[in-house]
């Protein structure tokens, strides 16, 4: 987005030079006077415009009402900007070249930062989003001249290859100086080479402000943009499977998934857990090779599966796919066994490992796994009675008619609500919400977003009542 920032600005400053060399006016000190006024007048608009998005975004109407005044204001920027173009071409000896789709970036900007409307103002974005994209690569696609483009293709694959050169020694570089590992830097490059809205955005502007040599300039830029983007998706999937970061992620927040796990492993321990899981509503399995026994039968209360091997097949029958979490409690060798067969096949984001062997640490966090330490978890759990007693036996669990509980936000109708309008039971309380595998601290204006996990603390019965208000 900083790079789109970048071009966006550079292509206004080039546009205005481009405009007073062709008319034969020539680069002299007024026309930087000019490309300063330019600037700075598309920078006060982008203001202009973050204000009369949050006046619309803080009436009290329809959405879709909101919708189509948001869709006014960024087509009415292009017709100021065609406007005050057309007065000073005709009034003034320069033309003042503001750039709209810079107008309506930083004007978005500031009414997404620095309001209070950013989650209502994402979701009509991308409500309207598709709509507009068909419109847009619609008309981008019936204006390609097929005739121009047949004698510019030669053309366009020179450009391409050194717009590749570039990205590659740009990335290469860019990767040495930041310390990343050589085997990333030389395929880096070609997770950069897709493009396609600004860049036919600006060819489409290019068309309409210069239309003497424009169109055929649009045409070949067009042509560019398409073989990058038949390329370009390739070659980053490739790339990052290259890096060994292709592992596939589930949608652990889906109904079926939800408030279900697999136990790897059978001793007593796992028995324990399986019951205390059992008793909040989880539905749990218990993986177990067929040489695991124990001195007494198998508990009639746990669902146990007998497995020979750690394979995807044998995980695929287990119904890994549709698991929230999983917890393998093996050897250490058998869980990393495990992890990567997860990573590899299925992506189960929760992923539980009891730790042997101190030294293996690393191995099973790089797997995104989280690591329990059986040593270290005693030492640390006994710090946090020492130091914070009832905070500790409350999240354990331990406090009579007081649970702690994970609960996804399912309900699109908290999407952009804030904590403090909830009306949730007096005996619960918000700790934090994740979000994008980040733990935010709650506070009373924090606005809730569809998909956050929200750790609460109530008692059971009030829990039940948060779980389906919130839909998850």
């Amino acid at each position: 987005m900083a790079s789109d920032v970048v071009v966006i600005v550079l292509f206004a400053i080039n546009s205005s030079v481009a405009d007073a060399l062709l008319t034969g006016l020539g680069f002299s000190p007024a026309l930087l006077i000019v490309l300063c006024i330019e600037l700075t007048l598309s920078l006060f608009l982008s203001y202009v415009l973050a204000q009369l998005l949050q006046f619309v975004l803080s009436l009290r109407v329809d959405r879709l009402v909101k919708t189509g005044f948001i869709l006014l204001g960024g087509y009415g920027v292009f017709i100021l900007s065609a406007g005050i173009r057309t007065i000073t071409h005709a009034e003034l000896p320069y033309e003042i070249l503001l750039e709209p789709l810079l107008i309506c970036m930083v004007g978005s900007f500031i009414a997404t930062n620095y309001s209070d409307y950013r989650a209502e103002f994402r979701k009509i974005l991308q409500e309207i989003g598709p709509a507009v994209y068909v419109v847009f690569f619609t008309l981008t696609g019936a204006s390609l001249a097929l005739d121009i483009l047949t004698l510019m293709l030669p053309i366009a694959l020179c450009l391409v290859v050194v717009r590749l050169a570039g990205i590659f020694i740009g990335s290469f570089s860019g990767g040495m100086l930041a310390g990343d590992p050589a085997q990333h830097n030389r395929i880096s490059w070609m997770t950069y080479i897709t493009q396609a809205g600004v860049g036919l955005g600006l060819a489409k502007q290019v068309a309409g402000e210069f239309p003497e040599w424009g169109t055929a300039f649009a045409a070949l830029m067009i042509a560019v943009i398409i073989v990058n983007q038949l390329i370009g998706p390739v070659l980053c999937k490739w790339a990052i499977h290259r890096a060994g970061e292709a592992r596939p992620i589930t949608d652990i927040q889906g109904f079926e998934t939800l408030r279900k796990t697999i136990i790897f492993g059978l001793e007593r321990q796992s028995i324990a857990l399986a019951r205390k899981l059992s008793s909040h509503g989880w539905q749990v399995k218990i993986a177990a090779s067929s040489d695991d026994f124990m001195t007494e039968t198998d508990p009639a209360d746990i669902q146990i599966i007998r497995i020979d091997e750690l394979n995807n097949e044998v995980f695929q029958r287990l119904g890994v796919e549709k698991v929230h979490t999983i917890v393998a409690l093996l050897s250490d060798e058998e869980n990393y066994r495990i992890c990567e067969v997860l990573n590899d096949h299925f992506g189960t984001k929760n992923l539980i490992v009891r730790l042997q062997d101190r030294a293996n640490f690393d191995r099973f966090h790089e797997m995104f796994a989280t690591v329990v330490d059986t040593g270290s978890a005693f030492v640390s759990l006994l710090d946090q009675f020492v130091r914070s007693p009832a905070a500790t036996s409350l999240l354990l669990g331990m406090e009579e008619n007081q649970e702690v509980e994970d609960i996804y936000v399912r309900n699109p109708d908290l999407h952009g609500v804030p904590l403090r309008d909830l009306t949730l039971p007096l005996d619960t309380l918000v700790l934090s919400v994740k979000r994008n595998n980040q733990v935010l601290i709650s506070h009373g204006y924090m606005q809730l977003e569809t998909g956050d996990r929200v750790t609460v603390v109530g008692s059971p019965k009030s829990l039940k009542e948060v779980l389906l208000k919130f839909g998850g």
